[in-house]
């Protein structure tokens, strides 16, 4: 018998949703509140690595991610005018068959992962959220946002960097921290010769692009920066443009292609690792309401994947709650953390390039060997 029979998931991001279907085809029941009542996501695109595609392997949504993406087995690092100065190569842990990683646009998981949902009958609530919880030894009594409420074996936070649940449950002390940087991503056209992600080193900056299509990629730009900076959407363009002028090659021609702000997405980059445990009694947080990684390994989906199939795992397994949650922090913890520090050491150098031991290439063959072993 499952751990938990009812199980409420807040937040239908990417960590609430592969939880669902993962449950459903355990034969757990569960629902989804989801706070957005559009149930949108942001128009850019992202990058799912072989662990990522393992765990949405066992999710049953594999082949139709590769299929709406764009796979490749490695990265480029490049000078400011596209010359590659170093290559690192990532493991096919999924087989001959499919590419170490895809990039795939956000809609595109999105819709994904909906169809998945949809077909093992989720059901979902759209602009409710949770509003209090209570707590006693057999179950949590959830009071919404929409005035209604519910009895459940297991409440999962999976409602992102600004958790609701999280503080709830352990206060405003574990929100992620701006790490002195911001991150761009703008849609344009994919050239041909461009075949995975690549990085370019600048004077000033770090850029670089990622194919998410046959037809698409999108270009990525780190800044650094003292202090969050917002901007409004008449800035967009020409700011981007500008920050780019110091790279040639691809970028330098991909960079003529960005004329509208609908396709641009600028967000200050934060981080926070939470220590554990990530539950109190029966509530548990999982994704990047515990674990907000910075972009630099584009590891943040998959390691919230992971977290929603190993939970499934552990609570289909008959052991009793207070085991899961146990064996869920002892599986999950220090490999979250590997990323989340790694990640923000590679922004930590890009801020400071001639620091003494500023090296990315071992740090992210450290990372991606580590991620490659089992969850």
């Amino acid at each position: 018998m499952a751990a938990a029979r009812n199980v409420l998931i807040v937040g239908g991001g990417i960590a609430g949703m592969t939880l669902s279907v993962a449950l459903k085809r355990a034969g757990v029941a569960c629902e989804v509140v989801e706070i957005d009542p559009q149930w949108t996501v942001a128009g850019v695109g992202i990058a799912l690595g072989g662990p990522a595609l393992r765990a949405l392997r066992v999710v049953g949504v594999l082949e139709q991610c590769v299929a709406a993406g764009f796979g490749y087995s490695h990265l480029d690092h490049c000078d400011p005018n596209g010359h590659v100065t170093g290559t690192v190569q990532m493991p096919r842990i999924n087989g001959p068959e499919y590419p170490a990683t895809i990039g795939i646009m956000r809609q595109a998981l999105h819709s994904v992962l909906q169809r998945a949902m949809g077909q093992a009958q989720v059901r979902v609530r759209l602009g409710v959220t949770v509003e209090s919880l209570e707590q006693d030894d057999a179950s949590v009594s959830v009071t919404f946002s929409d005035g209604t409420s519910g009895r459940y074996d297991l409440v999962v936070g999976a409602d992102g960097a600004y958790s609701k649940v999280r503080d709830i449950l352990f206060g405003a002390d574990w929100r992620p921290k701006f790490t002195g940087q911001a991150v761009w991503r703008a849609t344009v056209r994919r050239p041909p010769e461009v075949q995975a992600r690549t990085s370019y080193h600048g004077p000033r900056h770090k850029a670089g692009y990622n194919p998410v299509s046959q037809t698409q990629m999108y270009i990525y730009f780190v800044q650094n920066l003292p202090g969050p900076v917002r901007l409004a959407d008449e800035e967009l363009v020409p700011t981007l443009r500008e920050l780019l002028s110091d790279f040639g090659g691809v970028l330098a021609k991909a960079r003529d292609e960005i004329v509208d702000p609908k396709a641009i997405a600028y967000r200050p980059i934060t981080s926070m690792i939470m220590p554990p445990p990530w539950y109190r009694g029966r509530v548990l947080l999982i994704g990047d309401a515990v674990h907000t990684t910075t972009p630099h390994m584009a590891a943040g989906a998959g390691i919230a994947v992971e977290d929603s199939v190993v939970l499934t795992e552990l609570l289909a397994s008959g052991s009793s709650l207070l085991a899961v949650l146990d064996a869920f922090m002892k599986r999950r913890y220090e490999r979250c953390r590997l990323v989340v520090q790694n990640s923000f050491q590679l922004g930590e150098w890009e801020k400071t390039p001639n620091a003494p031991g500023a090296n990315p290439i071992p740090v992210e063959q450290e990372t991606i060997r580590t991620l490659a072993q089992p969850f």
